[in-house]
């Protein structure tokens, strides 16, 4: 790409369109991702809020691609007063950076190409829109009441938030941070998406059901109910990477309702312990970790026996969790604490903790461009 045996070729070698940036001049340096063309002697860097930069080549003193670093999003949730998210760099296992949210933050999902993170904030009843370039807040989404699980489609369009008290699901456009709409139903908790982004899978805490959608057309093609082996108060839920099972947490009955997804039908149940919170799958679907509440424990379910085949014992209550891009661990929330647990998958193992805000709940995980 580029103008050959110019300056900006010169500077720009081997780096691709889209990618993170640092271009420094002699007077100021500017992050942002390549567009992907030169005209002339002018590199174009496009910012979090959109806006293009044009920068002669000539006052560039440097040009760095930044680097990819797998990173956590951790919600400070603080007694319902928190507003903050806190960023561990999860190959050194500290906290980086502590960005300013809305009101209990409770839940985080990043998107698939690692350039923003959703924050819901359950008190504001809103979702923050976090530039994960820059580690700062660029849009504010109005949602519904309560809101709760958010999940993003892997091509990285929409996003939709689970709104319990509302009955209702957001859809967000994500290229804007616009909701589009939304889809009625009964006391929404959680959402998974399909790997191939066809189908979301809402579990509604209140009436024991499977909620699911057709991504493309925004409705709903069916329902999986408590007669068909869904437990009581289902209140999370994770798809398996090969798209061919989910994972029900169901916290009012202490098991797990495994759905296979080819069917919509029930085709296990897997006792775990008491008030299973929430599900990470490890990215080879080989192992399922549940957090539960009531025991201070993880349940490790082999996910092709369906079978629990050891209990992780903690010392403090479990909340949300997940697992490292690469697989290797899996962090854990620690209720009513200032600590995430670290467990390593090979031996599922205590592999200590990291210290944070108080009460952390949510947490996701993406690899990240780090200025």
């Amino acid at each position: 790409m580029g103008v050959s045996g110019c300056l900006c070729a010169e500077l720009l070698a081997g780096i691709d369109e889209g990618s993170a940036i640092e271009i420094k001049t002699s007077c100021d340096t500017f992050v942002g991702n390549l567009v992907g063309n030169i005209t002339g002697n002018v590199v174009q860097l496009i910012k979090a809020d959109n806006t293009i930069i044009n920068i002669c080549c000539k006052d560039i003193c440097s040009i760095r691609k930044l680097p990819i670093l797998p990173l956590a999003y951790v919600a400070i949730f603080d007694g319902s007063n928190g507003n903050t998210v806190d960023v561990i760099n999860t190959n050194t296992d500290t906290v980086i950076k502590t960005i300013t949210v809305g009101r209990g933050p409770t839940r985080v999902a990043v998107t698939p190409d690692g350039s923003k993170a959703y924050v819901v904030n359950n008190i504001d009843r809103t979702v923050s829109v976090i530039d994960t370039l820059s580690n700062s807040v660029i849009s504010v989404i109005p949602v519904g009441d309560n809101p709760q699980g958010i999940a993003i489609t892997p091509d990285n369009t929409k996003a939709y938030v689970a709104n319990h008290v509302s009955n209702t699901l957001s859809i967000i456009n994500v290229a804007d941070d616009i909701v589009t709409g939304t889809i009625s139903m009964d006391s929404p908790f959680d959402i998974a998406i399909t790997p191939d982004g066809t189908r979301g899978y809402v579990v509604n805490l209140d009436n024991n059901s499977v909620t699911v959608i057709d991504i493309s057309i925004d409705s709903i093609i069916d329902t999986i109910t408590s007669v068909d082996g869904i437990g009581d108060n289902p209140s999370a839920i994770a798809i398996m990477p090969d798209g061919t099972k989910a994972y029900v947490i169901n916290s009012g009955s202490d098991n797990v309702s495994v759905i296979d997804l080819a069917t919509n039908t029930v085709i296990d149940t897997i006792m775990v312990g008491d008030l299973p919170r929430a599900v990470a799958i490890t990215p080879d679907g080989t192992k399922a970790y549940v957090s539960n509440g009531f025991s201070n424990s993880i349940s490790v379910i082999d996910t092709a026996t369906d079978t629990v085949v050891i209990t992780i014992m903690l010392g403090d209550p479990p909340d949300p969790l997940a697992r490292t891009p690469d697989g290797a661990k899996v962090y854990v929330s620690l209720q009513s604490t200032t600590n995430v647990a670290i467990i390593g998958v090979i031996d599922n193992l205590l592999h200590g903790t990291i210290t944070v805000g108080n009460e952390p709940i949510g947490i996701a995980m993406g690899f990240v461009a780090v200025s």
